[in-house]
Order: structure tokens, then sequence, then C-alpha cells
């Protein structure tokens, strides 16, 4: 029986058609892109590490060169398990990374104030960056700057907005626009930040649909993100040979008049920078099977241990590297993907029992193929 995967959801094909009419172009044809076509942009500044955090919400870190696995804290007395460790109580939203220093909210609830600091891994120095009054709940980098976001205090009709932190010159600048706006039924939760455009998933009552602003909060226009990665490319379902249902990748171009067969039958794809990392979907009677549950169910390697990276406009298109691990995937794009430089990560998994269990993650070079096993 196949399990949900939350580290999957944002990079796993999505589940749609792309609208408008276009002429498709053979994934063989010298037909280039126009001049606005360009990699997807991550503004992800890359270090010697990539950090996530654990379990029980400690920040962690993860050497992309040997796959060393470490807490952040440099204390060597420290648990990691009390509020007496800098580190601990972390969520998907409170810390971020440029390069080898990590930036960080905290809240002080005896006091009602809270404060953005950044740690240095190489030197282990702590830095109080800014305070304010109230709480600062969220914190994504893009670049050299930080997006955070500010609540005057924790109740659902306080004063709420995002500001930009530079993380050179100290100065900060709040977001123009109606992103800012408070609403009981209605509020923007940065989702993203890809391509120059902050994606915005949005919130009214039951209903959730999403939305792109500029970098300042303005030009607001409604987000196909069920559709389309970035501005050039789009994943649809289609129908094989065998009547079968595929996923297929493709570029488009040309101000959207024409498109371009990237991969057919795709598992999932990452776009990071100057390159697409994919799976391709190996035929069900090859698919080695990694569990059995006690119903009877299985659980097969639809990737074959093969990861894949080509080019944008899929030239240069090879196996990246091939591993004996049970490949589960690449992590979600919204916080903290796992993605440093020119190294990608690839989360791996094991069963305990009919459970699956978040493993290890294969760090590997996008140029050479060259990869580490770090633990999680």
């Amino acid at each position: 029986m196949k399990k949900t995967l939350l580290v999957i959801i944002a990079l796993l094909l999505i589940l749609c058609s792309c609208n408008g009419a276009v002429t498709e172009t053979a994934a063989g044809s010298n037909t280039q892109p126009d001049n606005g076509y360009r990699p997807y942009k991550y503004g992800i500044v890359g270090g010697d590490y990539m950090f996530d955090y654990s379990p029980s919400g400690v920040i962690m870190k993860y050497n992309v060169h040997n796959g060393e696995a470490s807490y952040l804290c440099p204390d060597p007395f420290c648990r990691h398990t009390s509020k007496e460790c800098q580190f601990s109580g972390m969520g998907p939203s409170t810390f971020t990374s440029i390069g080898n220093v990590v930036y960080y909210v905290k809240q002080d609830d005896s006091t009602g104030k809270s404060a953005l600091y950044s740690f240095d891994a190489d030197t282990a120095e702590t830095k109080t960056l800014l305070n304010r009054d109230g709480m600062m709940t969220g914190v994504y980098a893009y670049e050299k700057r930080l997006l955070v976001l500010w609540l005057e205090k924790y109740e659902l009709e306080a004063e709420r907005f995002y500001f930009w932190y530079d993380t050179e010159t100290g100065k900060t600048e709040k977001l123009g626009g109606t992103v800012n706006t408070y609403s009981p039924t209605k509020r923007y939760i940065l989702y993203t930040i890809r391509d120059d455009r902050i994606i915005w998933r949005v919130s009214n009552m039951d209903k959730r649909s999403y939305y792109s602003t500029d970098l300042y909060g303005e030009d607001l226009k409604e987000h196909d993100f069920g559709h389309r990665y970035g501005n050039y490319y789009t994943t649809e379902k289609e129908t094989d040979e065998d009547g079968k249902e595929i996923y297929s990748l493709y570029v488009i171009y040309n101000g959207e008049t024409e498109k371009k067969l990237l991969k057919k039958d795709i598992i999932a794809c990452l776009f990071y920078e100057n390159k697409i990392v994919y799976g391709l979907r190996i035929p069900y009677e090859k698919q080695r099977v990694v569990h059995v549950d006690r119903d009877g169910s299985e659980e097969r390697d639809e990737w074959g241990g093969n990861v894949y990276v080509m080019d944008p406009d899929g030239s240069d298109d090879h196996l990246l590297f091939h591993t004996e691990e049970y490949i589960i995937g690449a992590t979600s794009d919204t916080a903290h993907p796992h993605v440093c430089g020119d190294y990608i990560g690839i989360m791996t998994g094991k069963f305990k029992g009919d459970a699956m269990t978040e493993d290890d993650i294969i760090i590997a070079d996008l140029n050479t193929g060259e990869y580490v096993i770090t633990h999680k």
C-alpha cells in the first residue's frame, strides 16, 4: 500500500494540465526558447551545509562535502532538549540560512518581545540583529535579504506585516500592496519565493488559493501554482500507448505559443538554478519490492535508485547517480529545500513495521554526480 509522503508534496508532479492552446514541438527539435527564457531562480546562497530541523525541533546541520551530521548548537554539554538550547523549539518557518550563517527568530514569553538572530556555523558567533515588541514568527532568505513576518501580538485581530531585512546593511523595508492587510477570513501566508516573485497561499474561509507579487508586495496576480513551475514549465497528465496515466514535462516559450516535450513518464522534478533534477518511473515488473505490509500489499521502488539531471532546455540529459537506497523523493520547496550551491539533497527511507520513516539524505554534486549519505 502506497504511503503519503509529506516530504515530496511540493516537488512531486503537479496533477493538472496547462491552460491555453500551444503548438507542441518534438523533443529533438532545434527550436530554442526566446530571449525571455531563463533558468528557474531560487535565490539561495550556497555554503558548506544544508540546515534542517530534527523531529524534536532542534536545528541540525549537514556537511555537503563529507555527509557529517551534527547539532547546530556548539555547546558540548547541551542536551538539546530544553529551552536552554538556543536552537530548540524550531519549526519550518522560524529559521533560514544564507551561506553558512543561520538566521532565526525566537520569542520571549515573559516580556512579549521577540528577536531576530544570526549564528555563524563556522565561528559559532551569535548576534542579535533586531528586537521588536510582539512576535516575529517567520523568516525566509532570498539572496542576501530576509523576509520576516511580524505580529503585534499573538491574536487573530493583531496587526501583522511582512518586511525585508537586509543582512548587509541592517535596513528594513515594509512590503506594500494588500499582503499585509488583516482580515479575519482572508490572510496572505508566505509560501515560497521564486523567480523574483513572492508566492502567497491565501486561505479564505475553507478555500485555499495562490497569488504572487513582486518582491515589494506589489503587482498582485493569481498564481497558477497547480499547473506551472516558474514561468516556463508545466507537467501534464497524459495516457501512454498502453492506456496508463503518466505525467510529462514540457517547457513553454515564444510567448506561450509553443511547447517542447522534455521528458515523459517522470516521477518528480526539482528545479534548482540552472538544472532540472528528476526521476523516471521504471516499468512495474522491474521495480524492486522494498516492503510488504501485513495485508500483503507491496511497496515498490519506482525510481530504481536512479536520479537524473538535465539543463533547462532539455540538453545534457544524463544519469546523475545510482544508489541502492530506497529513494522517497526531494524535500518541499516551501521552507528548507535540501539545496546548497552545487549540491542537492534526496531523501531516502526505511520501514519500521508498516510505517515509513525518513531516514537518510543523499547529498549529490550536480556537476559530478558524486554523493555522500548523511543521517537525518
